[in-house]
């Protein structure tokens, strides 16, 4: 290089630092930023059996900044009068199934992954103006729908994916068909439809449940689903099998710590849960049947419980995705454990909510309003449901470590520092559960999807998007059309 060339590159970089140098003094000012300040109203914090009066609550861009009587917010802030409401944490649901939206025949044998999406993104816009900012999604290929409600371009909660929920062949996300492929462990293209779309997979022995658990992570899982046992839904797995062996739940379990996360699992009775706690799941979805022993054991180890209560009330018998061989066998086992949620209090376990509901969205939505009343039968207090709701349901999530892509605050509470993941409703939750949804009706509930008239304003990450206070829509706020088209719920099956 010539000194001419050498020169003349020197003193283009000397000018690019310069440049960089003197950017602070042009006298930009830095944007201010975004803030809502809501005053006069009730909270409840998502921690405290009680509501916190007559407070405001300033939030700046995605988190609650203040908290306090007569806040001052700047001269453009967005102010929103709650005239004595309450404002509680956004709603938090600890096992859904967005993407599986049609009962499984249907899923099975009529849709592909595209039929799924499409209804998916309406399925996601009514969790939230139903007031569920945030979702646990425990078995379906959830990752692509995340990532476009974070980037905005669909309205939809906060997504927790877990991927493809892992089982053992024969177990409870072993969904093949007798017809189809399956005498043999060698034929080629034994696959259901399931597993196509990545809804779940189907792994046997340490070397498969490793490449699941890892394909789960590659993809953006933020927590690991396995089945752990059996269950009511499923074909050909007694409720009462224990299913994965020692060796294949602890390399799964080793796996996902080496990713900084955690395990759930689907499982019901003690011998399942035993085995699992030894290799260090923290996650045990349903486990209606199990004893106070091992609910002590999962609460020395710092593990939730995270049951659908629905499947120990007698409107199971209505339920159209139980198999009618299992129908007695589940009513029968409801009766037997209907002190379930009272155990799980009084032995110390930390409960999180669950709709579980896998089926056509109109009956996963009603389910989800059903769960929200029934659980305050079981639990004897509506505020202990609002922190299986909120709190509870945070620490769960926030389990997933670095792979929480949501790491700005906690989520589930009231709180400075926290996301501004709000609800303000009408009434006050702790005395009226039916306030945020709660309906002792489910399968007589009328099918159309109906706003809940008490839920007044939505806000997830400190952006509005349902707002009935005083008519102000935020650009991101959904109409009337976008959550309450019709024609692809009930019985819709696509055309061969």
């Amino acid at each position: 290089m010539s000194p001419l060339v050498r020169a003349g590159r020197l003193l283009s970089a000397a000018a690019v630092a310069v440049l960089f140098l003197a950017a602070p003094a042009t006298g930009q000012e830095e944007e201010a930023p975004a803030q809502i300040l809501i005053t006069n109203v009730n909270v409840f914090d998502g921690k405290t059996d009680g509501l916190i009066t007559g407070q405001d609550v300033l939030v700046e861009n995605n988190l609650i900044k203040e908290i306090g009587n007569d806040l001052g917010a700047r001269g453009d802030a967005i102010v929103i009068e709650g005239n004595g409401r309450t404002l509680m944490p956004g709603l938090i649901d600890g096992h859904a199934h967005v993407m599986i939206n049609h009962n499984f025949p249907v899923v099975e044998t009529n849709m592909d992954l595209t039929d799924v999406a499409y209804r998916t993104t309406l399925v996601v816009k009514r969790f939230l103006v139903d007031g569920f900012t945030s979702v646990r999604d425990m078995g379906g290929p959830a990752f692509g729908l995340q990532r476009n409600i974070d980037a905005g371009v669909i309205v939809g909660p906060r997504i927790f994916p877990s991927g493809a929920f892992i089982s053992q062949t024969s177990g409870h996300g072993d969904f093949r068909e007798r017809g189809d492929p399956g005498f043999s462990p060698n034929v080629p293209g034994d696959l259901s439809n399931f597993e196509r779309m990545g809804i779940g997979t189907v792994a046997d022995g340490v070397p498969e449940v490793l490449k699941a658990t890892r394909l789960n992570l590659r993809n953006g899982a933020t927590q690991i689903k396995i089945m752990g046992g059996g269950g009511g839904s499923s074909r050909f797995d007694p409720i009462d099998t224990t299913q994965y062996s020692k060796e294949e739940i602890c390399a799964i379990v080793e796996a996902a710590a080496d990713w900084g996360t955690y395990v759930a699992a689907h499982t019901f009775n003690d011998r399942a849960v035993a085995r699992l706690l030894d290799c260090g799941v923290k996650s045990f979805d349903h486990g209606f049947f199990i004893s106070e022993e091992t609910m002590r054991n999962i609460a020395t180890a710092g593990g939730f419980v995270v049951p659908q209560m629905w499947g120990i009330s007698p409107d199971m018998a209505k339920n159209p995705l139980i198999p009618p061989s299992k129908i007695d066998e589940v009513l029968a086992l409801g009766e037997e454990f209907k002190d379930f949620g009272r155990q799980l209090l009084r032995n110390g376990v930390k409960v999180v909510f669950a709709s579980d509901y896998v089926g056509a969205f109109s009956d996963a939505e009603r389910a989800r309003r059903y769960e929200i009343w029934w659980r305050t039968q079981t639990f004897d207090s509506n505020y202990e449901v609002l922190k299986q709701l909120t709190s509870t349901a945070g620490e769960l999530l926030a389990l997933s470590g670095p792979r929480n892509p949501y790491k700005d605050g906690p989520l589930g509470v009231i709180e400075e520092g926290a996301y501004a993941d709000l609800l303000l409703v009408d009434g006050n939750p702790l005395e009226d559960i039916s306030v945020i949804g709660g309906t002792e009706q489910w399968f007589d509930a009328d099918p159309e999807f109906k706003l809940i008239s008490t839920i007044h304003l939505v806000m997830k990450d400190g952006k509005i998007y349902r707002n009935e206070i005083d008519g102000r829509l935020s650009p991101e706020a959904l109409t009337f059309e976008d959550y309450n088209y019709q024609g692809i719920i009930g019985d819709y099956i696509p055309d061969n």
